[in-house]
């Protein structure tokens, strides 16, 4: 049985979320959303994602568990805490297991795009170029002012004088 441990903004060392069971489920259905699956295992699959992105900073300490706590780091103008947890942070984490617990696992092996598909008289044909992969628009749209330039949902906008 997977047991949470929440990190508080002091660098644990075993830390392996950023929200409580309590918490993320509360998140859940103040959205009406039901969990179907295990709440610890669905947050510690979430956090295999959400760990593995490009955030802004730097890790407040080489011994701390996860990427959060971090300094250095400057949303709309203003510094974060070095021992802060962002709540979009949180509600990033809380989409990513949502996502996970309806299919939607965006560190699942991808199947071999297809290209046309034929069946009797039903014919699948997808556009070239489509991704193929599961972009969980939610949890990039939560992350998006913590990851660092060039991370998955950052965009510049080129302004010609």
């Amino acid at each position: 049985m997977a047991t949470i441990v929440v990190e508080d903004g002091t660098g644990k060392t075993d830390s392996n979320s950023y929200i409580s069971e309590a918490d993320f489920s509360t998140y859940a259905t103040d959205r009406g959303v039901t969990i179907s699956g295990t709440v610890a295992v669905l947050l510690i699959q979430a956090m295999d994602y959400i760990e593995e992105q490009p955030f802004k900073g730097d890790k407040g300490s080489d011994d701390q568990a996860l990427q959060w706590p971090r300094s250095g780091v400057i949303i709309d103008g203003y510094s974060v805490d070095t021992d802060a947890i962002p709540v979009k942070l949180t509600e990033a984490l809380c989409e990513a297991a949502i996502a996970i617990d309806g299919g939607d696992n965006p560190l699942s092996n991808e199947e071999r795009a297809t290209k046309r598909e034929k069946v009797d008289a039903i014919e699948v044909e997808y556009m070239d170029g489509s991704r193929n992969t599961v972009y969980l628009a939610a949890v990039e749209a939560k992350l998006s002012k913590l990851l660092a330039a060039g991370g998955r949902g950052f965009s510049a906008v080129a302004i010609r004088g």
